[in-house]
């Protein structure tokens, strides 16, 4: 299995924790935010 870029496990990690905290995943436009996409 391939490993996660620098990027894309940054954007795990905050997916992960959201769900953690909330119970739900960030959405498109908060993961953006986020990263200043």
């Amino acid at each position: 299995m391939e490993q996660l870029t620098r990027r894309q496990q940054e954007i795990f990690n905050l997916i992960r924790n959201t769900v953690e905290k909330t119970g739900l995943p960030p959405t498109r436009v908060e993961i953006a935010d986020a990263f200043g996409f």
